[in-house]
């Protein structure tokens, strides 16, 4: 189904749990943890947190108050069920624990890895050409053969994977830093806050890394890869790896 659809389509907004074509246990033990970290949770933490619709959370509240996971702390009338404040039952807590031994994520739900591949493949399928001029500003500063920016350009306009080698000091990360900044000043890209495979979260979003870029966020029908729990980001600038550990792209 996910490699049918459009990026408008990846990008609506979901109107049910089962929109959101991941498994239920991870938006209830997402609420859970939450519940967990911060005691009484009103609704509209929950909506501000998980980044879903309330008619969506509400189903999911409703199904845990009759499995007595949850109970509703206190209400305002005037605001209907935005003014629940929802707390743990003692069942709850039990669960909220086993939830935490599994992830410690709390945050926007997951997308699956199926439609965030999607939406990676539809957003790089047409991307900014970078003309050889530009490639050769960005290595302005470096001393290098005169025809490195023809080499390079190619493979940079490719899309693909592109792989620099060489002995230490000879400026495989200055250049990839330069190619880097190339390709963070084409086109923007939407990302999730996090994805899920196999039952376990990753998160994707770093606010250090990801320079978000203010869109209308508007509700559109039902998806998976939606507005509310994705991003519009610059694309970000590759790091280099050090001490064992990647950076989140």
């Amino acid at each position: 189904m996910a490699e049918n659809m459009s990026l408008q389509e990846l990008l609506s907004e979901p109107e049910t749990l089962d929109d959101l074509h991941i498994p239920h246990s991870i938006v209830i033990d997402l609420i859970l943890r939450l519940l967990f970290n911060e005691g009484n949770v009103p609704l509209r933490r929950f909506i501000s947190v998980l980044r879903l619709h309330n008619a969506v959370l509400g189903e999911v509240l409703q199904w845990m108050r009759k499995e007595h996971l949850v109970d509703v702390s206190q209400a305002t009338s005037e605001l209907g069920s935005l003014g629940y404040v929802y707390t743990l039952t003692d069942a709850g807590e039990a669960r909220a624990r086993d939830a935490l031994d599994r992830s410690q994520y709390v945050g926007p739900v997951p997308v699956p890895i199926h439609y965030y591949n999607r939406a990676i493949e539809i957003q790089t399928q047409k991307r900014q050409r970078i003309s050889s001029q530009r490639v050769q500003e960005a290595l302005g500063n470096l001393i290098l053969p005169a025809s490195f920016h023809r080499q390079i350009g190619p493979a940079v306009n490719s899309g693909s994977s592109l792989f620099l080698y060489g002995p230490p000091g000879n400026g495989k990360t200055t250049i990839a830093q330069a190619i880097g900044g190339l390709l963070a000043g084409t086109d923007p890209i939407w990302i999730p806050y996090a994805l899920t495979a196999g039952g376990h979260i990753i998160q994707i979003h770093d606010r250090l890394v990801h320079k978000p870029i203010k869109v209308d966020t508007g509700r559109s029908g039902s998806g998976m890869f939606s507005r509310s729990i994705s991003q519009l980001v610059l694309r970000p600038v590759g790091h280099e790896y050090h001490d064992g550990k990647y950076p989140a792209l």
